[in-house]
């Protein structure tokens, strides 16, 4: 374990120790929910307690939120040990899932589990991503697609395409015409926080396959091993097809403004982030999925896993320093129904349970489905690893983009390597 890891978790347990907290205090009519979440995906939150209100009147759900921009995981800490005490709250990391499990704030809810028949509504692979080295801290309830590209299919009409490349040689083949076509940058690159990695980390997919990532998530082979150098260099060639702006309007760029250049200012055309683009595009940009917006499945690279996705997933994790328990269980409970899983769906969502009406999903969330229904879905790379060692990496990928020849592979894998060394 990473140092400063250590320090996190030693610190976490020693501000509960001083917090004197009990782990099933009395029960009260309140749970306390803490997130990060904003925009759409405070929405659900906000929309999923209304109709747990009104099932259950006499529980009543306190939504505390910390403010942070990219990474929020420090921002959690820092309540946790200003003296937070929540019942529940949100997660998408599985590192900072372990990290809090280490530190004993997290709650096993295996017998809940059984009690309630959740294995009903989650199937088992959707169980094991909320669980940590053998106990069940909570349930997902939401998950995203994030080897998909976001485009506009007029865009494509306008260079001759009826539908979105398949290749990735295709793909690339696009940029030249779409600049001709008087569009600034064909993909809007967000560089400012992590959504740079976006593509990389799909790309290590598809050219090395689902244990590559698993393997590379778990420091059981380097970052300079040949097949991520052959990631890296993949990555590489959207640069030298000229797929972006310059590197300094790139690290000015954040995902919201890459979704407002391609949506708003029509002056890019693909993005690859995850599925809050479509409830964005709905409730802010108010286009109609499928027809003034899309998502392209990621093209392919003829490696044997083209099939295979990386996909994110929001969790719901209980506590065990927490007043509210049983309040906090009921509460899980109907995130998994057929109520609170058709909240989801409804608000552009796409979510594992399955008493979801499918119905309800739009044209690009049920494409979403399908997607990752056609193959092996690995985490995002980014949120399983160590916290020291992710702000590396994104920051090493970010300096590549500043000079992303072959030769500048080596020296930008070497230097994530480095701190992959101090991390495990």
């Amino acid at each position: 374990m990473c140092s400063s890891r250590i320090s996190s978790v030693a610190a976490l347990g020693l501000g509960m120790m001083l917090l004197g907290t009990t782990a099933f205090a009395q029960s009260t009519k309140e749970i306390t929910l803490l997130t990060w979440l904003g925009g759409p995906d405070r929405k659900v939150l906000d929309s999923l307690v209304i109709g747990f209100e009104a099932k259950h009147p006499n529980l009543k759900i306190k939504i505390n939120v910390v403010t942070s921009q990219g990474d929020a995981r420090g921002g959690m800490r820092t309540a946790l040990l200003g003296g937070e005490k929540p019942d529940l709250l949100t997660n998408t990391w599985p590192a900072f899932r372990q990290e809090l499990a280490e530190a004993d704030i997290l709650r096993d809810v295996t017998p809940v589990w059984t009690e309630k028949g959740w294995d009903k509504s989650l199937a088992k692979t959707w169980r094991d991503i909320s669980t940590t080295e053998g106990s069940v801290y909570g349930i997902p309830y939401i998950f995203g697609y994030r080897s998909g590209i976001w485009h506009v299919p007029a865009d494509l009409t306008k260079i001759g395409l009826q539908a979105f490349p398949t290749s990735y040689d295709d793909f690339l083949a696009t940029f030249d015409p779409l600049r001709k076509a008087g569009f600034a940058e064909p993909i809007a690159m967000p560089a400012k926080v992590y959504a740079h990695a976006e593509w990389f980390e799909t790309l290590l997919m598809r050219t090395g396959g689902p244990s590559l990532v698993t393997d590379l998530g778990a420091h059981k082979i380097a970052w300079t091993d040949p097949k991520v150098v052959e990631a890296l260099r993949q990555y590489a060639r959207l640069f030298d097809a000229k797929c972006c702006g310059d590197s300094r309007l790139m690290y000015a760029t954040h995902w919201d403004d890459a979704a407002d250049r391609i949506f708003v200012e029509r002056k890019a055309n693909f993005l690859q982030i995850g599925m809050w683009i479509n409830a964005r595009a709905i409730s802010q940009y108010h286009l109609k999925p499928g027809t003034d917006f899309a998502l392209g499945k990621f093209p392919a690279l003829g490696r044997g896993f083209d099939n295979a996705s990386i996909i994110d997933a929001k969790e719901m994790l209980a506590t065990g320093i927490g007043e509210n328990p049983e309040g906090a269980d009921l509460f899980l409970d109907y995130i998994l129904s057929a109520d609170g899983a058709n909240t989801i769906a409804k608000a552009g969502f796409t979510t594992p349970s399955a008493n979801v009406d499918a119905s309800i999903y739009d044209p690009v969330a049920a494409a979403s489905v399908r997607f990752v229904n056609e193959g092996d879905v690995r985490f995002v790379l980014g949120d399983m690893l160590p916290g020291s060692l992710v702000d590396e990496y994104r920051l090493a990928l970010q300096q590549f983009i500043g000079n992303p020849t072959d030769a500048n592979i080596k020296p930008t894998l070497e230097r994530i390597e480095a701190a992959a060394g101090r991390a495990y």
